[in-house]
C-alpha cells in the first residue's frame, strides 16, 4: 500500500510538472489510467514514413478557423489528458539503426499547445503549419491558437509517422466530446489504455481464409506514371510553400450531383478534375495515358476502429484514363470506371503490405530502409481525401468552424499531392511543397483549372 501511495504522489507530481492544475482530474488519471511504458514499438507505418523523409518533411497539418474563441483553459486542460493518452505524442523516436523505438519523454503543456494574439490570423497560422518537429523532439504534435478581434485560427502540426488523416479525425473526436464533457461537468473520459497501433489490426476482423489470403499479397499495385506537374528545377533557396483554394458549394454540390447520376463518387469527382487539369497546364498530349494515386483507409477492413490507438492506416490505390476525353463527363467515367475495377478487389489497398511488413520485420532498419527505398513508388500525382466534416463535429459551445483546412508533409519537387476535405457543401483544396514564387502561381493555376472543371460538369 506504501509503494502505491508512493507511485501514486509520484504521478501527480509528473503530472503537475507537466501543467495539469485539476485535481479531480489528476486523481481519475491515476484511478484509471494503466501502466505506461518507457519505450514503445515503431510500428510499420511509423518506419515508413520516416523512410519517406526524403520526400517530404514528415509533418501533416490542420487547421480550423472560427468566429469565436473557445476556453484556453479547458482546451490546455484536455489536450493535456489526450497527450497523456498517447505517449508516444511525448516521445523521441531513437533510430538506433537495428530497431528504432519511440522513448517517452517528459515535456510541457507549452511544448505542445501555445496560444498567441495577433493582428494577422492568416500569416500567423501559415507561419505556425510550416514549422518542422525533430524526430529527436521531445513532443511529436504540436498547436497553436491564434486570436485577433473575437476570431481565432486553430492549427495542428504533428508527425505523419504517428498518425494519418483517419488518426487525427479519432483525435479531434476525442478532443471536442472532452472538451463538451469538461464545460459541462468537469470531466475527461481519456485514459491511456494500450491500444493498439499496429498494422496487423487490419486483419483482425477478417476470416481466417481472407486474412491468409491477404496475408500472402506481396506484390504492389500502383499506376507506375511518370507524369509530373510543370515546377521549375529543385534548388536550395526553395522554401515550405502553403497553397490552398475553396471552391463554394454553389459549385462543388452541383457538380458532386451531377457526378452521381452519372454513377461516380465524389472521390471520383475530384480526382476527375483534377486529371484534367493536369491535361491543362503540363502540355501533356490528351492521347496519353495517366494514372494517379488515391489514398484509401484501410480502417474499413476493422470493425470497430474507435478500439486502436491514434496511428498510420492508409494505403494508396491506382486511378487510370487511357485518354483525357472530349468532355469532363467522359474523363469522369473513365475516373469512375477504373476505380470500380479497383473496388472490385476485396481486398483493395492492402496489396504490398506484407513484403513491407516482411522487410521491416526481418531485417535490421537501416538494410530494411535501403532496400525498400529503392523499389519504393513515390507517386508525383496524388489525391488524398479526408472526405466530409460535419460543422457539429468541430463546434466549440455549440459555435462551428468558419473553414477547415488539411495538409499533408511538404513534399519535394515534382510531387504534387493534393489534400482534399468537404466542410460545410465547399470543396477545401491544399497542398505543401518546397518550391518558389513560380511554383506557387503554377498551382494556384491548378487549382483554378480544378475549379473550372468542376463548373464544366
Amino acid at each position: 500500500m506504501i509503494s502505491d501511495n508512493t507511485k501514486a504522489i509520484d504521478r501527480a507530481t509528473e503530472l503537475i510538472s507537466r501543467g495539469l492544475t485539476d485535481e479531480k482530474i489528476i486523481a481519475d488519471i491515476i484511478k484509471n489510467e494503466k501502466p505506461i511504458p518507457k519505450r514503445l514499438p515503431a510500428e510499420l507505418y511509423d518506419k515508413v514514413n520516416y523512410m519517406c523523409r526524403r520526400w517530404m518533411d514528415r509533418i501533416a497539418r490542420f487547421e480550423i478557423e472560427y468566429d469565436f474563441i473557445p476556453n484556453i483553459r479547458v482546451l490546455k486542460t484536455v489536450l493535456l489528458c489526450l497527450i497523456e493518452s498517447a505517449p508516444f505524442f511525448h516521445s523521441k523516436f531513437i533510430d538506433n539503426h537495428i530497431n528504432p523505438y519511440w522513448k517517452v519523454s517528459d515535456y510541457h503543456i507549452d511544448d505542445i499547445f501555445s496560444v498567441r494574439e495577433t493582428m494577422n490570423l492568416e500569416r500567423s497560422a501559415e507561419n505556425f503549419l510550416l514549422q518542422g518537429i525533430p524526430v529527436g523532439s521531445n513532443v511529436q504534435i504540436k498547436i497553436g491558437l491564434f486570436f485577433c478581434e473575437g476570431k481565432c485560427r486553430l492549427c495542428f502540426i504533428f508527425n505523419h509517422m504517428c498518425m494519418d488523416g483517419g488518426g487525427l479525425k479519432s483525435f479531434l473526436n476525442d478532443m471536442f466530446r472532452g472538451y463538451d464533457s469538461y464545460m459541462k461537468n468537469g470531466t475527461v473520459s481519456v485514459y491511456h489504455s494500450n491500444k493498439s497501433r499496429a498494422y496487423e489490426r487490419v486483419y483482425d476482423d477478417m476470416s481466417e481464409a481472407d486474412r491468409k489470403t491477404a496475408k500472402k499479397l506481396f506484390a504492389a499495385v500502383s499506376s507506375k506514371d511518370k507524369h509530373t506537374l510543370p515546377f521549375t528545377e529543385a534548388k536550395d533557396s526553395d522554401r515550405k510553400i502553403f497553397v490552398c483554394k475553396k471552391i463554394g458549394a454553389d459549385i462543388f454540390e452541383p457538380a458532386r450531383l451531377k457526378a452521381k447520376e452519372l454513377g461516380a463518387t465524389a472521390n471520383d469527382l475530384i480526382s476527375a478534375a483534377y486529371i484534367r487539369a493536369f491535361y491543362d497546364v503540363s502540355g501533356c498530349a490528351e492521347t496519353e495515358r495517366v494514372g494517379i494515386s488515391s489514398a484509401v483507409d484501410l480502417r474499413r477492413y476493422i470493425k470497430h476502429p474507435e478500439n486502436i490507438g491514434y496511428t498510420n492506416h492508409t494505403a494508396f490505390t491506382p486511378c487510370v484514363v487511357e485518354t483525357k476525353g472530349k468532355t469532363m463527363a467522359d474523363t469522369l467515367k473513365s475516373v469512375a470506371k477504373s476505380t470500380r475495377e479497383v473496388k472490385s478487389d476485396k481486398f483493395m489497398g492492402l496489396h504490398g503490405q506484407p513484403l513491407l511488413n516482411l522487410g521491416f520485420k526481418t531485417m535490421i532498419y537501416a538494410q530494411a530502409e535501403f532496400i525498400t527505398s529503392l523499389g519504393y513508388t513515390n507517386a508525383n500525382l496524388s489525391v488524398s481525401n479526408v472526405g466530409a466534416i460535419r460543422p457539429e463535429s468541430l463546434a466549440f459551445e455549440n459555435v462551428a468552424p468558419t473553414a477547415v483546412w488539411v495538409g499533408g508533409g511538404a513534399k519535394e519537387k515534382p510531387c504534387a499531392a493534393l489534400n482534399v476535405l468537404s466542410y460545410n457543401g465547399d470543396l477545401m483544396l491544399s497542398t505543401c511543397f518546397r518550391g518558389n514564387e513560380s511554383d506557387r502561381r503554377m498551382l494556384l493555376n491548378f487549382f483554378d483549372r480544378i475549379e473550372e472543371n468542376l463548373k464544366l460538369l
